[in-house]
């Protein structure tokens, strides 16, 4: 079994447990009304699910029925269920009903007594029943229409805010639609109902604070909050050691103790070290009886984000356990426009693919969701370091008391949640609300007095709230704003994260990678169309052309086709075909996202990070992911795995200068042979040049800088001869310049092992019509090497096989 499976398992047998005197209930037996019927609803879950499953709605995500669907974000939702207690359950002293997660205004009555009115998704809603409970129970639910509340808050203030109606709501903004999803916005319990009893205390929190590490010992605080009802003793069991006698005092307790760890293993990113995770087992006990338990698993590191002014700027970069690492990833995006439909094993397969493509980060945006526990465990065991952003993107929200305070418990709920958790690695206030409020004209729009009231509200929550909360509760860097500053202003380059959309939203070049790297790029990107598996399940084969309702409904940029278009003019024959102008685009955007990741690399250590957007999607659609809504992998997330291996080699070719880099996270320095090999199209060797060259540890350094002079039919690569690193293919021309000759491309199965041989070199060679993922794709096949590449799907399938290369892009 896969080694990560094994831990995986591991951390999922794990969770929380309550036991005999603080028991819980989960209530997941729900209805919901539609046309004076109840029909079954699943809980966690959602109305455009339930409505879905008992048939009631057309698919949303198919052709353009997102589109005749849109009603039932404007009506009110009605959910209902009924539980018995038992005696033992009704006698215990304290009643909670815990709602994990509600989508978003609601009216909550449990026996005819209206007990809660919620107004925010991200928010954990708890209200004590003691009172109301009985042995048969009836829960009611009133979902009220959001549109209709974001229209009178709107109308209360008297102007619309940037964002439009949605940041009167806490709600996830791709709800509202965005540039790469749809406009499904749902209503619902979209995480577990809980009813939790107990009788004179319980543990509320456990908050571990990392003193000290040294190589002999490791320094603990663990915190421990209980609430209590009556004056009590008590006593604590940590783990194996048992402290006696504590007062407890009715209401909020804090009690801290310090634990040592002997001979602590560091919890290490991914490609740096291992993911040691120690358990910190939590026992309330009154006298010998076990009252209340709750686990945590740590991982002891250090990690800051260091900001220092130098001669250039100011640096960007994350330092773990002193020592300063070069990030690799991707933005984050929620997986589906429906939560619930996002299971276990989705998580599991995204993150191992984040893991395989050797990244050793990725960025929570703040227009989806603070993510489910699985995915921050299963982070803390790959060693996947989480930039965490609070939920507000795009937009300006409002300045009054009662949306402040909102944010103010959302904010603690979650920190609070998040704090043990050694993969996170920064909170950060929002995504591009500064830039967007100090750059993008925003504030032409308002009066002095709205201006002051707009940027006050701002600075309320991510100058002062905020920061404040994190600083409390965590033991993480806190950052403002994503960006710190737009490609608008020049500083963008040299101080804090960066945003370079110049390359897509400008129509900039994508070699202007090269000349404007930052010290840390949080985010750019390119789009590209998923496979064509993944197009036939939103449309038939006859609306397969860009300019079908179903194809138009799924690029939500109003520029997106256009703009790949006009890209693909540039680099390749534009094909009329309409999956090889799919596989054009993937390889397309693979190579063009490829140069600023190899820029970012080889510029450290002036350049700390490179996340691009995106990794995954919400829904099967043309985006700027690397990962597909199903999870297959575009040419993209090869070209990643390829660019962030452990020693990788970057190649340019310039006014006849060939320059050579490679980029290592090696921990001690190698020598090995760079092997600069110039062929033809027929795969004839014309020329090779051999250096012996130190590869140094930890960076990234210009290994060949010279002439060389290539002919029209002929091309060079660079290779590393014993650590068998080879690079990309560069040409002298661009590849519609250039007259390909027919592969005679081979193959043969061994098990599930495809074997590949070619009779003259085949260029960014596609392997497809089967469902399942290849180890490797989109690469330079030459002859007399044979490939062998591993697939992983059903072998049934293998006469299926389809393989293309650039030739046959090149044959319209």
């Amino acid at each position: 079994m896969n080694k990560y499976i094994l831990i995986i398992i591991t951390i999922l047998a794990s969770c929380s447990e309550r036991n005999q005197d603080v028991s819980s209930l989960e209530i997941n037996d729900w209805s919901f009304l539609f046309n004076n019927e109840w029909y079954n609803a699943e809980v966690p879950g959602n109305n455009f699910s339930d409505l879905l499953s008992n048939s009631l709605i057309l698919d949303p995500f198919y052709g353009t029925n997102e589109d005749s669907v849109q009603w039932v974000a404007q009506r009110d939702w009605k959910y209902r269920t009924k539980f018995t207690l038992t005696e033992e359950i009704l006698a215990r002293k304290n009643q909670y009903l815990i709602f994990y997660g509600m989508d978003t205004y609601a009216k909550v009555f449990l026996n005819d007594s209206l007990i809660l009115q919620s107004d925010n998704m991200f928010r954990v809603w708890e209200i004590d029943v003691t009172q109301i409970l009985q042995k048969d129970n009836f829960i009611e639910i009133i979902f009220e229409s959001v549109v209709d509340i974001e229209n009178e808050k709107k109308n209360n203030l008297g102007y619309n805010l940037p964002g439009g109606n949605r940041v009167f709501t806490r709600k996830a903004g791709f709800h509202y639609g965005w540039d790469w999803g749809p406009k499904i916005s749902p209503v619902g319990l979209w995480r577990k109902v809980e009813l939790l009893s107990w009788n004179d205390c319980r543990i509320t929190n456990t908050y571990i604070i990392q003193n000290n590490i040294t190589d002999s010992f490791a320094d603990i605080t663990v915190n421990i909050e209980i609430e209590a009802i009556i004056d009590k003793e008590i006593s604590i069991k940590i783990n194996d050691r048992k402290y006696n006698c504590q007062s407890l005092q009715s209401g909020i307790n804090q009690l801290s103790y310090n634990i040592y760890i002997k001979n602590p293993e560091l919890w290490w990113p991914n490609g740096y070290g291992s993911q040691k995770l120690y358990d910190i087992n939590v026992t309330l006990y009154d006298k010998n009886k076990k009252i209340d338990f709750i686990e945590n698993k740590i991982g002891l590191r250090d990690i800051d984000l260091i900001c220092n002014t130098d001669t250039l700027g100011e640096s960007f970069l994350f330092r773990i356990n002193n020592k300063q690492i070069f990030m690799k990833g991707a933005n984050y995006i929620p997986q589906d426009n429906l939560q619930n439909r996002v299971t276990s094993r989705h998580y599991r397969e995204l993150l191992l693919d984040v893991v395989n493509s050797n990244m050793n980060m990725i960025r929570v945006w703040g227009g989806g969701i603070y993510e489910e526990d699985i995915f921050y465990h299963l982070c803390d065991s790959l060693g996947i370091l989480v930039w965490q952003d609070f939920m507000f993107a795009c937009a300006m929200y409002p300045s009054d008391s009662i949306f402040i305070d909102n944010v103010r418990i959302e904010a603690i709920q979650n920190v609070k949640r998040l704090a043990n958790h050694p993969c996170l690695a920064l909170w950060c206030g929002n995504n591009e609300n500064s830039e967007g409020w100090h750059r993008w004209g925003w504030q032409e729009k308002y009066s002095k007095d709205q201006q002051s009231d707009i940027w006050n509200g701002y600075e309320k929550v991510f100058k002062e709230i905020l920061p404040n909360i994190v600083k409390d509760y965590s033991q993480i860097s806190y950052w403002e704003s994503s960006p710190k500053f737009g490609r608008g202003d020049i500083k963008h380059q040299f101080q804090g994260d960066s945003h370079y959309w110049g390359v897509w939203h400008d129509s900039e070049p994508f070699e202007n990678f090269e000349s404007k790297v930052p010290r840390f790029m949080s985010e750019f990107g390119f789009q590209s169309f998923p496979q064509l598996s993944t197009i036939s399940s939103f449309s038939d084969s006859s609306q397969w052309n860009l300019n079908s309702n179903a194809l138009q409904n799924h690029q939500k940029h109003p520029r997106g086709n256009q703009l790949i278009l006009e890209y693909i003019s540039r680099e390749y024959n534009t094909p009329r075909d309409f999956k090889k102008f799919i596989y054009t685009s993937q390889i397309l955007q693979a190579n063009g996202i490829r140069i600023g990741l190899e820029a970012h690399r080889k510029n450290q250590p002036y350049c700390m990070g490179t996340l691009y957007w995106q990794l995954n999607d919400c829904w099967p659609a043309a985006s700027w992911s690397s990962r597909d809504y199903f999870g297959n992998w575009k040419a993209l997330q090869y070209a990643t795995q390829d660019v962030f291996s452990t020693i990788s080699l970057s190649i340019i070719l310039k006014d006849s200068i060939l320059n050579v880099w490679f980029m290592s996270d090696l921990e001690e320095e190698l020598k090995d042979t760079l092997e600069i090999t110039v062929y033809n199209l027929d795969g004839v060797r014309i020329n090779q040049i051999k250096n012996l060259v130190n590869i140094k540890k930890d960076t990234s350094n210009l290994v060949f800088n010279k002439e060389i002079t290539l002919k029209e039919d002929e091309f060079v690569v660079a290779r590393l001869k014993e650590q068998k690193v080879i690079s990309r293919t560069v040409f002298k021309n661009k590849i519609k310049d250039i007259k390909f000759n027919k592969p005679t491309i081979s193959f043969s199965w061994d098990k599930d092992i495809l074997n590949l041989n070619t009779d003259i070199p085949a260029f960014e060679v596609f392997i497809h019509g089967v469902n399942g993922h290849f180890e490797d794709n989109y690469f330079t096949l030459f002859p007399g090497q044979e490939k062998s590449v591993k697939f992983d799907g059903f072998l049934n399938q293998r006469k299926k096989i389809l393989i293309w290369s650039l030739y046959d892009l090149n044959t319209l």
